[in-house]
């Protein structure tokens, strides 16, 4: 029989669920048929709480009121503010949780999102005796929030040493803290593409072949004024390839629509896609939000970034960080954009370069399968529930 697992997130964003994801698919592989993970959003079950409401607003605040997500991400980002939200907003999930840890019993709890790891722990540790293992994986890069530090947890998976600082601040024992990386889906976990691999994708996805390629994209929920970015890199008149993701924003899909760059090509433009990675390793170049999930993808397909806007509160830290390693560049205005794409596609770049360099060394493709290894170590240690 599998070994049940519980893998706890909230859907603000997609980085929760795409590293939850991206775990168990890791798990699959490697173990293939030994667990059987049940990927669950409490606050969709749960009464009313702060957390489902903010899951609902996710969206519509970063697309049109950062500044109120930048409040309420600072508002709530130390240990006495998330006492108070444990205390209040979240005792209604403690139900939810009671619930699925009766019914699926498992091996291991496994929490992606800030909000959840106190709440899973609490409820897990409240008979006294129970050792079922909660680890936390931190789905942040380099901010990392003070919900994600809990002291009650058995082991944290840490993406950044800015993150093993807040946890080790925070009182988590050195020896529970698992400095790893973030989780990118396998796909991304292969080896940087050749040029031979790259024009094969390029073929398949339709793209030209031969030219400078530019992927831009704005995370699962499209944001960043995709269209603004995109019609200033088809009207730059510069001989690049272009290609628009624009995830779930279904107004920047229909407004692209027909969109052509230099010479009258037609410029392919996306919705949400199940392969992102091919995407990425067609590409030369990322146009991005600094959101985590898709720099280490980015990362991990050897991709260096333009960065064009980032979240207030947890992404400042992303951008800055990729700059100060020299993989990306901040360019938040369009002529700034079309500046840097006319320097960097130009043949033999040494700017292109360098940054190809500095993505090399920091790339961590093996995160995600170090991750889903501790936690299958973890679980098949923990005593059985009966």
């Amino acid at each position: 029989m599998a070994i049940p697992l519980l893998f706890l997130i909230a859907d603000t964003g997609g980085g929760h669920r795409a590293g939850a994801t991206a775990v168990a698919r890791r798990l699959e592989l490697d173990c293939p048929g030994e667990f059987d993970v049940h990927i669950v959003d409490p606050t969709a079950v749960a009464s009313p709480t702060l957390l489902s409401r903010t899951a609902d607003l996710y969206s519509p605040l970063i697309h049109h009121a950062r500044w109120v997500w930048a409040a309420l991400y600072h508002a709530t980002n130390s240990a006495p503010a998330v006492a108070v939200i444990r205390a209040s907003a979240l005792r209604s999930l403690g139900r939810a949780l009671r619930q699925l840890l009766a019914s699926l019993r498992p091996a291991a709890v496994v929490s992606f999102h800030p909000l959840l790891n106190h709440v899973s722990a609490a409820v897990v540790r409240e008979d006294g005796v129970s050792r079922v293992p909660v680890i936390t994986v931190i789905t942040d890069l380099v901010d990392v929030h003070a919900g994600w530090a809990c002291r009650d947890i058995d082991a944290v998976v840490i993406p950044s040493p800015g993150g093993l600082d807040r946890c080790r601040r925070a009182g988590i024992p050195a020896a529970r803290c698992h400095q790893l990386g973030l989780p990118v889906d396998s796909a991304f976990a292969r080896p940087f593409p050749d040029d031979a691999e790259r024009s094969a994708l390029r073929r398949r996805l339709g793209l030209d072949e031969e030219r400078f390629t530019v992927l831009v994209c704005g995370g699962a929920d499209g944001s960043g004024s995709l269209p603004v970015r995109a019609r200033a890199i088809a009207g730059s008149g510069l001989p690049i390839g272009l290609a628009v993701i624009c995830g779930r924003n279904r107004r920047a899909h229909t407004q692209l629509a027909g969109l052509r760059a230099a010479g009258g090509r037609a410029v392919p433009v996306m919705g949400f896609v199940d392969n992102m990675a091919e995407w990425m390793r067609a590409a030369d170049l990322v146009v991005t939000k600094a959101g985590p999930g898709t720099i280490s993808e980015a990362l991990c397909s050897g991709l260096p970034m333009l960065l064009t806007w980032y979240i207030p509160g947890q992404e400042r830290g992303n951008l800055e960080w990729v700059v100060d390693i020299g993989a990306g560049r901040y360019v938040p205005g369009a002529r700034e954009l079309v500046d840097a794409l006319a320097e960097l596609s130009l043949p033999g770049s040494p700017g292109l370069a360098a940054m190809r360099s500095a993505v090399a060394e920091v790339a961590r493709p093996d995160a995600t399968r170090r991750i889903a290894a501790l936690i299958a170590d973890m679980a098949r240690t923990a005593p059985v529930q009966g």
